[in-house]
């Protein structure tokens, strides 16, 4: 189902079916009593705009929380409470205005609270108003307050943590992830790229995060490759996105910003595990286990990886650590890296650079991109056996790209290659596989080998041979 998105008139709004459904579920029980939805997620991510979609055609009150003055807030507040509460008072304090605007909404509302996290920076007893009010008038009230909050660490720790007076008032809480590659390519399609290479370029920088393409749209950006459409997004003066990522991170991050950034930085140019890790960001072994937590389970940046037949992977010593989020590797890869000529605008001189190594960046995220589609095959029985789960392998040197398997001791490995390859080079990648394979811990009574790359020659004869074997032609089909 495809929605209408305000943003923009031309670009739409994708997806979020589960999530639309899920609260028009709870907006159902309002009809009994007041309900509590929490949704986070990062920055840019479509937090609003999946509220908007959902209580477009509903009674509803939008506010904004922004870091100001209590009394400067409760007077913006108030006045926009005023558009549908007409002799709606000039209060002083916060439960005031919340239990006022509660027992006078005309009828079932959604009441909407934008960037909630910030009453933090106004005045945190305001949390205890919210909870006072909520449980007062829980049972009286047909009303579906939603917050949203992109502070994600915050937004966890004032509806999760026990000590917190908004501990377990949050009747659903949902975390919205970034949007698949497959979801992408249609919003790819609304700015005329067509070109199955250049949309997995497009997700390879910008990932899932539905506003940079919108940002794109709204600049006029149709059927331009992903160099010229980094021209126009990040590397000029006046770029939209030129301070995107700093100003995210260090909103995040707070007081201690250089160190979190020294590791993702050595992270985004391909170091994964911690030993390692540490020697390049110069933060002492002892230290970076905390920052490293952190930055897997508080903020989300990074996902922590063990090898997928790890039986028991909450024991495994042999994980490594990634960036979860495109246009952090790029711009730490290519922008903080280069900050220097980047702050001088050398832009030419960058675009050079990353155009050079543009290969190397987009074969990692290619892997992730295989991963999707072939979880996607996985889903329309179209592969040889269902898998369970699917991802890396490494054993000391040795590293497959991909694995899957299932309860039933089949197991399929690939190789995933962002080149275009001969017959010959398929059939040498192939049998490496192979013999790397017999290095994987696992008990299996069938096993399969695939190859996955931008053009295999002779697909049709690897297929023959027993192989699987995908080139962009199948992601242009499956996506």
């Amino acid at each position: 189902m495809i929605r209408y998105s305000s943003i923009s008139e031309k670009m739409k709004f994708y997806n979020r079916n589960e999530e639309l459904n899920e609260i028009e579920r709870v907006w159902n029980l309002c009809n009994k009593s007041m309900h509590f939805t929490v949704v986070s997620g990062r920055r840019r991510v479509g937090k609003t705009e999946l509220v908007k979609q959902f209580y477009k055609d509903k009674e509803h009150l939008y506010f904004f929380v922004g870091r100001k003055k209590v009394p400067l807030l409760l007077e913006e507040l108030s006045s926009i409470a005023r558009g549908k509460i007409e002799k709606f008072p000039t209060l002083i304090k916060f439960d005031e205005f919340l239990e006022f605007l509660l027992n006078n909404v005309s009828k079932k509302t959604v009441i909407f609270f934008d960037e909630f996290q910030n009453f933090k920076y106004v005045d945190e007893s305001i949390f205890s108003d919210f909870q006072k009010v909520f449980d007062r008038n829980k049972e009286k009230v047909k009303a579906h307050i939603i917050i949203a909050g992109s502070h994600v660490t915050l937004i966890n720790k004032i509806f999760s943590d026990n000590k917190e007076p908004l501990f377990g008032r949050a009747t659903e809480k949902y975390v919205l992830k970034p949007l698949t590659f497959k979801i992408i390519c249609r919003m790819l399609e609304d700015l005329k790229i067509k070109n199955i290479e250049e949309k997995i370029k497009w997700y390879s920088v910008f990932g899932g995060i539905p506003k940079y393409y919108v940002t794109a749209e709204e600049q006029g950006i149709k059927g331009n490759d992903i160099l010229s459409a980094l021209k126009t997004l990040l590397f000029r003066d006046f770029a939209p996105l030129k301070d995107e990522a700093r100003s995210i991170l260090i909103e995040e991050f707070g007081s201690e910003p250089p160190s979190y950034f020294s590791i993702l930085e050595a992270i985004a140019l391909g170091n994964s595990e911690m030993t390692t890790i540490a020697n390049k960001s110069g933060i002492n072994i002892k230290s970076i286990s905390k920052y490293l937590s952190l930055l897997v389970k508080d903020f989300g940046y990074l996902s922590y990886e063990v090898p997928i037949t790890e039986e028991r992977p909450w024991k495994s010593k042999r994980g490594r650590y990634f960036l979860s989020d495109n246009f952090f590797r790029f711009w730490f890869r290519y922008v903080y890296r280069n900050r220097s000529d980047y702050e001088v605008g050398n832009y030419d001189v960058l675009l050079n650079k990353i155009k050079k190594d543009f290969d190397s960046f987009f074969g990692r995220s290619f892997e992730e991109i295989s991963k999707q589609l072939l979880v996607e095959l996985n889903n329309q029985n179209a592969l040889a056996f269902k898998f369970e789960k699917i991802g890396r392998w490494w054993w000391r040197d040795e590293e497959i790209d991909l694995v899957a398997l299932n309860g039933d001791k089949q197991i399929a490995f690939f190789e995933v290659e962002w080149k275009s390859l001969s017959k010959r080079e398929s059939l040498k990648i192939l049998t490496e596989l192979k013999e790397k394979s017999k290095f994987v811990d696992w008990s299996r009574k069938k096993e399969y080998f695939g190859l996955i790359a931008k053009k295999i020659e002779s697909k049709g004869e690897l297929r023959e041979l027993g192989y699987s074997a995908y080139d962009l032609e199948d992601f242009s089909i499956a996506v």
